[in-house]
């Protein structure tokens, strides 16, 4: 069940999304601006975006005054939601995709069942918006000083 560079690029995107985004919601940022501050190369980025534009997470402009928005508030916006969109379904085994012919007599699918149900639970409560209020909660905190 690993989570792919993908997802785990895509969030920390978002979160710089959600962050410039804060000041004036809905209006769109530049790719360029978000790639640049989380040193995620522009092409790559694009074709992240594209694929969370589609899922209905994002709006996108083009022009000049261009760039992509939240479709729908970082409050909404589950870390769970972002991997599904770009993975698909977690999935530990294969009995938790429903493609095992054995679960009923197979103890260790109750294993592998409550990890994913673990799993989805962390990542579908945790927002974007969570995300942004962790991270500048860490850049708040005094810088430890050894003598």
């Amino acid at each position: 069940m690993n989570i792919s560079a993908k997802s785990r690029y895509a969030v920390r995107a978002l979160v710089e999304l959600a962050d410039r985004s804060s000041a004036q919601p809905g209006r769109p940022v530049r790719l360029t601006d978000v790639a640049g501050s989380r040193e995620i190369p522009v092409q790559f980025l694009e074709q992240l975006f594209a694929s969370l534009r589609r899922a209905g997470m994002l709006t996108s402009r083009r022009g000049a005054s261009g760039g992509y928005a939240f479709a729908r508030p970082p409050e909404q916006v589950s870390v769970l939601d972002v991997v599904e969109a770009l993975d698909g379904l977690l999935s530990p085994a294969s009995c938790t995709k429903g493609e095992c012919d054995r679960l009923e007599g197979c103890g260790a699918a109750s294993v592998w069942i409550e990890a994913k149900v673990a799993v989805d639970d962390v990542l579908a409560r945790t927002s974007i918006a969570e995300l942004l209020e962790r991270e500048r909660r860490v850049r708040r905190r005094p810088g430890m000083y050894y003598i």
